[in-house]
């Protein structure tokens, strides 16, 4: 089963749907070349709070991506956008899934 990797956060005040969803989608392209990276979407709760949701092959990969994503300039336009306070990241190991139920 894929590991879980959610990340959320508060958006800057006046920052746009549109510019945080731009920012997101122009980390793909380094997102898809991490070791084990599967898989990401993104979405907002009702409060406003932004949640990416990352899928990985591995735990070690999900750690390793924060590292190895530090210096990219995808992820600083992204930090930008954010209050970095807010950020909280989570790494989860699925123990059950409905694919193989």
């Amino acid at each position: 089963m894929p590991v879980i990797e959610i990340v959320s956060w508060n958006a800057k005040d006046n920052t746009a749907d549109k510019d945080m969803i731009a920012a997101l989608n122009n980390l793909v392209p380094d997102l898809k070349n991490l070791p084990g990276f599967l898989e990401q979407s993104t979405g907002k709760d009702a409060n406003g709070r932004w949640v990416d949701v990352y899928y990985w092959d591995s735990v070690e990969n999900a750690h390793a991506s924060n590292e190895l994503m530090a210096n990219k300039s995808s992820l600083t336009a992204l930090m930008a956008l954010l209050e970095p306070d807010s950020v909280t990241i989570q790494v989860i190991e699925p123990l059950q899934t409905s694919v193989n139920s």
